[in-house]
C-alpha cells in the first residue's frame, strides 16, 4: 500500500463515491489507469467523513478482469508490476496537486 494525501481526491457536491465490498468491508475506488492493455483501480477503505481521518490515507491496488462478460477485481501477484502501476497513481496523485 502507499500514502496519498486525501486532499488529493478533491471535494465536490455533486461527487458520488463508487463502493465495492472487499471481503465484507466497504471501499472505495478512487482512480483508475490503463497500463499495457490492462486496467487497474485504486481503492481505499470507504469512511463518510474524510475529515475524520488524518492527513494520508493509503490505498490498495487491484487489477480489472473480465470473465464472461463480467468485470471483476484481483490481486496483483507479480510485486514489480504492482509497484509500477503503484508509481504510476502516486504520479497521477501528484499531478492533482500541482495544478492547484
Amino acid at each position: 500500500m502507499a500514502d496519498i494525501d486525501k486532499n488529493v481526491l478533491g471535494e465536490s457536491e455533486e461527487y458520488e463515491p463508487e463502493i465495492v465490498d472487499l471481503d465484507g468491508e466497504p471501499f472505495e475506488i478512487i482512480d483508475s489507469i490503463d497500463y499495457e492493455g490492462a486496467s487497474y483501480v485504486a481503492l481505499v477503505p470507504y469512511v463518510e467523513d474524510l475529515d475524520s481521518e488524518g492527513d494520508e490515507i493509503e490505498f490498495i491496488i487491484l487489477k480489472e478482469i473480465e470473465k464472461d462478460g463480467e468485470f471483476f477485481l484481483g490481486t496483483i501477484e507479480d510485486d514489480t508490476l504492482y509497484a509500477k502501476i503503484g508509481d504510476l497513481f502516486i504520479e497521477h496523485f501528484e499531478s492533482f496537486q500541482k495544478e492547484e
